[in-house]
């Protein structure tokens, strides 16, 4: 059985994470133990480009401040990255691999956020911002096929394929 602690209290990044496992792995949910508590990113409400990568960093090494030990330890921070004048909003993935005492890091791919905008989630946030824009939702805006569950998944898979070098 194999355990794994995540840094969220989100079912939405829980069930992503899981999927991401079970998908690599090539192994059901049920042989995945599981721990999950809410942890501090320690950086910003709405963190960009670098800030997203120390956040994932900063939970993943507050879960292993827990007492039993776990074969990996998880976290999922959202973000803004920017390049030139283009914003996206990106997902990314830290893992402690507790039996080689590494970190892997992962990324989903992301989508374009108007330039116009970002003012606007730089004083609140990315999901308040979906809101204010009538949307309940990251499956309603991106459909299923591309659901934020589904970008945690494939930067999960993404993180973990770092443990083949």
């Amino acid at each position: 059985m194999m355990k794994v602690a995540i840094a969220t209290a989100s079912s939405e990044k829980i069930e992503g994470i899981l999927m991401g496992f079970s998908r690599f792995f090539q192994i059901e949910n049920s042989n995945i133990s599981v721990f999950y508590r809410k942890t501090d990113s320690g950086v910003s409400k709405q963190p960009f480009d670098a800030e997203t990568y120390a956040g994932a960093r900063n939970r993943v090494d507050r879960i292993r401040n827990i007492e039993q030990k776990y074969d990996y330890y998880v976290s999922c921070e959202a973000g803004i990255e920017s390049y030139a004048d283009l914003f996206f909003n990106v997902q990314v993935i830290c893992i402690y691999e507790e039996k080689t005492g590494k970190y892997l890091f992962g990324k989903s791919a992301g989508w374009q956020v108007p330039t116009k905008d970002i003012q606007m989630i730089k004083k609140n946030t990315i999901d308040h911002y979906l809101k204010e824009k009538g949307f309940k939702s990251s499956e309603e805006l991106l459909g299923l096929q591309n659901s934020r569950k589904e970008a945690i998944a494939n930067a999960t898979e993404l993180a973990l394929v770092s443990k083949r070098f």
